[in-house]
């Protein structure tokens, strides 16, 4: 019985965790808050244990032509979650410079600006 009330324990730390994940990708913190714990959600993986988000954004927005990626300031807007309803989990994903310059992701851009402009 012990090791029950561990494993819920556990289940609902995870869940608070894949909450707040979702959460800074969806924008709902502050900036900086939302990126430090993409970062820090990123850094979790094996491949990115050693990723180091001082100078990133400026770095890679480089790569880009085009404006919502050139001067994003947010991870959210290069990367982004997909739901893996059959595992219960998430992928990570990139909007890579190759296809962003061109025109792939022209709904995402128009979202974006949309949502600055209401601001």
């Amino acid at each position: 019985m012990k090791w029950l009330w561990i494993l819920v324990l556990i289940g609902m730390n995870v869940g608070c965790y894949t909450q707040k994940i979702e959460k800074a990708f969806d924008g709902d913190f502050a900036t900086a808050d939302s990126n430090r714990m993409i970062n820090n959600y990123c850094r979790s993986c094996h491949i990115h244990r050693d990723f180091g988000p001082v100078g990133h954004i400026e770095e890679k927005s480089l790569l880009y032509k085009r404006k919502v990626f050139r001067y994003a300031t947010e991870c959210r807007t290069c990367h982004y979650l997909e739901k893996q309803f059959s595992l219960n989990d998430f992928t990570r994903k990139t909007r890579r410079p190759e296809e962003a310059n061109q025109g792939k992701f022209k709904e995402f851009e128009l979202d974006i600006l949309r949502a600055q402009k209401a601001k």
